[in-house]
């Protein structure tokens, strides 16, 4: 069965383009006009992924967004955004939103397919995670599934245990009801052991839903700490090249 997805957008031409490259991509399309039509498209449908712009009447994408992952029966469905802006404080606001990635128009078919792809991946890999069988231990590789995932994965299905980290730099991460609480590596606490953590590439996981007592020593939110990491991360790589 083909994966589907829902796009919402105010421009009918937008919508059209979009159609066309996702349909010949194999996918089953829904189309929305803004993010009331969107919500009521998606509590119906319950697709496997959504595409929506930022900018659109009666309810932006901003708040769509919010709606989805606060109120729909499908929290986790990977999301896109669609901007007309290339700022980076564009990207966080979406990204603080609850969006998985952006596109910046006029979309490129292969980026737009090729990202399609990825998070469709993920999410049937993170989905594993949250099956029964898998609520009291989860163990993976950090080639495959990152640290950011992981902890957005467990901050949208609410989840509650400890992430055990092994690599050149090992640490842990507790998590409760979804929010990132406590860290630790062995030179850093804190948001500095997030950091520091998320930076690795290479390395294992094993999430075990266990009780932790351990007192809170993260001081941003869930969603700010992560997006912070992935600043560092980028502005290094930045630096090196």
């Amino acid at each position: 069965m083909s994966k589907r997805i829902l796009i919402v957008d105010d421009n009918p031409q937008v919508l059209k383009l979009l159609n066309i490259s996702l349909s010949k991509a194999g996918y089953q399309i829904y189309e929305a006009e803004n993010g009331e039509e969107g919500l009521k498209v998606l509590g119906q449908e319950k697709p496997d992924l959504v595409i929506s712009d930022m900018m659109m009447p009666k309810m932006d994408g901003m708040e769509f967004c919010w709606m989805v992952r606060e109120t729909s029966l499908i929290p986790s469905v990977p999301f896109i955004f669609l901007t007309s802006f290339e700022d980076r404080d564009t990207a966080i606001r979406g990204f603080r939103a609850g969006a998985d990635e952006y596109l910046k128009k006029p979309i490129d078919r292969k980026q737009l397919l090729d990202i399609v792809a990825n998070l469709l991946n993920r999410h049937d890999r993170l989905k594993v995670m949250s099956e029964p069988e898998s609520s009291k231990g989860f163990s993976g590789n950090l080639q495959e599934l990152s640290i950011v995932e992981l902890v957005q994965m467990y901050n949208l299905n609410k989840k509650s245990g400890i992430l055990h980290i092994d690599g050149s730099i090992p640490g842990k991460m507790v998590i409760r009801d979804g929010h990132l609480v406590y860290a630790k590596t062995e030179q850093r606490e804190g948001d500095q052991a997030v950091y520091e953590m998320v930076a690795m590439k290479e390395g294992t996981f094993r999430f075990e839903s266990e009780v932790s007592d351990e007192p809170a020593n993260i001081k941003s939110s869930t969603m700010n700490v992560l997006m912070e990491a992935c600043r560092l991360v980028d502005e290094k790589a930045s630096q090196e090249n």
